[in-house]
């Protein structure tokens, strides 16, 4: 499998998104539910800007909608509990399904 190099900010992006991924959320910070919505806008927010970035990259224009199905999938599946890895490869393919570019 070729493994996909990433420019810098991408690379950034990544790494924010991880450290994001592996704070605690929600009633193990002690706040009531509303800190998980809060979470979850701060990774769709980062999954929006490498959305972005990646299109822009790859020359295409994504069609409406694309970018907020995907990174709201990205937000939903790590505020479940899913690995920064596992939600990018479900919601890439989700994705795909979906909006075939």
């Amino acid at each position: 499998m070729v493994r996909e190099q990433l420019s810098r900010p991408s690379a950034i992006v990544a790494a924010v998104l991880l450290m994001v991924a592996s704070l605690p959320i929600g009633a193990d910070l002690g706040r009531p539910a509303k800190a998980e919505s809060g979470m979850g806008s701060i990774v769709k927010a980062f999954c929006l800007s490498a959305f972005e970035s990646e299109m822009t990259q790859s020359g295409k224009t994504p069609p409406a909608g694309m970018a907020d199905f995907a990174c709201g999938c990205v937000a939903d599946r790590i505020g479940s509990g899913s690995s920064l890895d596992t939600a990018r490869s479900d919601c890439r393919q989700a994705t795909a399904r979906r909006y075939p570019i």
